[in-house]
């Protein structure tokens, strides 16, 4: 095997062994190991560096595809997807109110034929599916805020006894532990969620001032 210029693996040549077909030029890479100890000659070596270089490319690939999926929403849900990937995050059950602003839950559902909504979905659910009503955080300042879901799902928000018109939306299939997120003008005082249509029987949700 041949390698070029800029195929060389960098380190000072121990010896120079030679037998009747092949030559060995045993080298140390990285933190002073022998590249013999590895028991690997210079073209095995080379083959496996190579071989490494093209699990990196292909992480990064995988990596960058990821993010590039995520960008795609028309605001920023880094916030969301750091959140929603903590470990230990507490657990809601329908009817209760979510833990905080800022403050994400994994909310538990049930059948959509069990689930007690204040008001018709906004979208007819499929037989089948799963979702809550619950209760937001309270909303001391009035505002946008950003309800945002880790699967596919439909919100309403409901508040003062009247469904509230989302003034955006945007969601993404292909966005690691983020699917969906939803901005409602909210009032002073706490509102009612409700989700429905999911494929699963749970789902975390967090409640953000939109920036």
């Amino acid at each position: 095997m041949r390698l070029s210029a800029r195929s060389q693996l960098r380190g000072p040549i121990i010896e120079v062994a030679k037998d009747q077909t092949t030559s060995h030029i045993p080298s140390e890479i990285g933190a002073g190991r022998p590249m013999r100890a590895l028991g690997l000659s210079l073209q095995a070596a080379a083959l496996a560096a190579l071989a490494v270089m093209a699990v990196l490319v292909s992480t990064s690939t995988v990596m960058a595809q990821d993010a590039s999926g995520c960008a795609k929403f028309k605001w920023s849900i880094d916030r969301e997807r750091s959140a929603f990937g903590t470990p230990g995050l507490q657990s809601v059950d329908p009817g209760k109110p979510l833990p905080g602003i800022m403050d994400p839950a994994i909310v538990k559902l049930q059948p959509v034929s069990s689930a007690a909504f204040e008001q018709p979905p906004g979208h007819k659910p499929k037989d089948g599916t799963f979702g809550a009503v619950l209760k937001s955080p309270p909303i001391a300042v009035a505002g946008t805020y950003q309800i945002t879901l880790s699967d596919q799902a439909w919100i309403d928000v409901i508040q003062g006894g009247k469904k509230v018109r989302s003034s955006a939306f945007s969601d993404q299939s292909d966005c690691p532990n983020v699917r969906k997120s939803v901005r409602f003008p909210l009032a002073v005082g706490q509102a009612t969620l409700q989700i429905s249509g999911s494929a699963t029987d749970s789902i975390k949700v967090d409640v953000l001032p939109a920036q």
